[in-house]
């Protein structure tokens, strides 16, 4: 993959990965890390990715797996240094946070095997935070197809999630 092509098709990711590094971690300077280090990664896999057929997905899959793989080693470390003249609950409870960022694995999982416009419709709208306007010239779907959608998608995640 030439530089050119690199570019285009990756460049213009940066916004979105940064928003999904964020929600993942929670600090705005690690998503920064994160995203360049994806970035990166990318880069150093340039000649590798002329046969990927979703370049996008798979930008997005190896920035998750790297924010967790951040999250994890900050959760060890914070557990394995206790903090001196605190009491042990300061903030919220380890085990939860992973219960979460377990169900968000869970439910990214779940939007990946939706049909492609429902799939579609519910990451520009519910992950990437795109109003529904914006995803109508986008798709060039009417109003009441991008509603119907999305409704569709969020009632199969909300009914495999709650199997």
């Amino acid at each position: 993959m030439d530089t050119e092509c690199f570019k285009t098709l990756f460049l213009p990711l940066g916004r979105q990965m940064y928003a999904e590094a964020l929600r993942i971690l929670r600090d705005p300077a690690e998503a920064e890390d994160a995203v360049q280090d994806v970035y990166t990664r990318l880069w150093e896999r340039r000649k590798e990715l002329e046969g990927i057929s979703n370049p996008r997905a798979y930008a997005f899959t190896m920035l998750r797996n790297h924010c967790i793989s951040l999250f994890n080693s900050n959760a060890r470390r914070h557990v394995d240094k206790p903090a001196e003249g605190l009491p042990e609950e300061t903030g919220p409870n380890l085990g939860d946070e992973i219960d979460t960022r377990d169900r968000v694995s869970k439910i990214f999982g779940l939007i990946g095997n939706l049909p492609d416009n429902q799939r579609r419709i519910i990451t520009m709208h519910d992950v990437e935070g795109r109003p529904k306007e914006e995803i109508e010239k986008a798709t060039g779907l009417s109003a009441a197809n991008v509603r119907q959608l999305l409704s569709r998608a969020r009632k199969a995640v909300r009914s495999h999630f709650s199997k």
